[in-house]
């Protein structure tokens, strides 16, 4: 699998499951451009790493939830290498608070970021990709099942995967490939500001079949899969990483 000669645009890049997923894009030999929100200093240090195996790298700060942000972001990727052949809609936020405790705010940050985002992005990408290209989505397993303090999230990202499908419908005429991953439990800063943290690693760990939690990297290797050209047939799909969990219900 090569990925040789491509440019990458991995949002939410500097750390975490995006910061594997540029990593892994660079090792296929993809040119990638590090998204970030505020953590400018980790974007820089990823952009680094993913030099170091021997491609191009940029970091380029943008604000998700600001239409013409996310515009000038493509712009930045449009001057510098003139096309894009990868996005990766990985950049994420949320509220974890149950329904009753929500606020409006809340709810219209989450969605602003998580599947607003994604379809902005997927716009602008669109008109870098004359040549066809592939996006994937990182939604995660809270899209179809019922986790505690979780439902803003996992409403966005269930909207996430519903894009997904539709525009996996929508560009195929242009060439472009549109799919989503949806990784179980991995232990990143992310997971941090969940209340329950430690009972929901020790219990995954413990029920996943696969004998271990997933890992950052186990995300990046299906992301680059599924920027390969052996994914060209595989179209609208949530590519299911969790171990096995999922199989065993609630």
């Amino acid at each position: 699998m090569s990925l040789s000669g491509r440019v990458a645009l991995v949002t939410g890049g500097s750390r975490g499951i995006g910061r594997a997923i540029c990593l892994e894009l660079a090792r296929q030999g993809a040119d990638v451009v590090v998204g970030y929100a505020r953590n400018q200093k980790e974007a820089a240090a990823t952009a680094d790493e993913v030099r170091a195996l021997g491609v191009r790298s940029l970091t380029v700060r943008s604000h998700l939830g600001d239409p013409g942000r996310v515009r000038d972001m493509f712009r930045r990727v449009e001057r510098e290498f003139g096309r894009l052949d990868i996005l990766v809609n990985n950049a994420a936020s949320g509220v974890q608070r149950t329904a009753l405790e929500l606020e409006t705010k809340h709810w219209d940050w989450t969605m602003d970021v998580n599947t607003r985002a994604p379809w902005l992005c997927a716009k602008e990408a669109a008109r870098l990709m004359p040549n066809g290209g592939h996006i994937v989505n990182i939604s995660s397993m809270g899209s179809g099942l019922v986790l505690k303090n979780y439902l803003a999230v996992g409403v966005s990202k269930a909207g996430l995967e519903a894009l997904t499908r539709y525009l996996a419908v929508e560009l195929a005429p242009k060439g472009i490939i549109v799919n989503a991953v949806a990784g179980g439990v991995v232990d990143t800063d992310a997971l941090r500001h969940f209340p329950n943290r430690d009972e929901m690693l020790g219990d995954s760990e413990e029920r996943t079949p696969a004998g271990r939690l997933v890992t950052p990297e186990d995300m990046a290797k299906a992301v680059a899969f599924l920027c390969s050209d052996g994914a060209e047939m595989v179209r609208g799909h949530v590519l299911v990483v969790d171990g096995g969990i999922s199989l065993l219900g609630l």
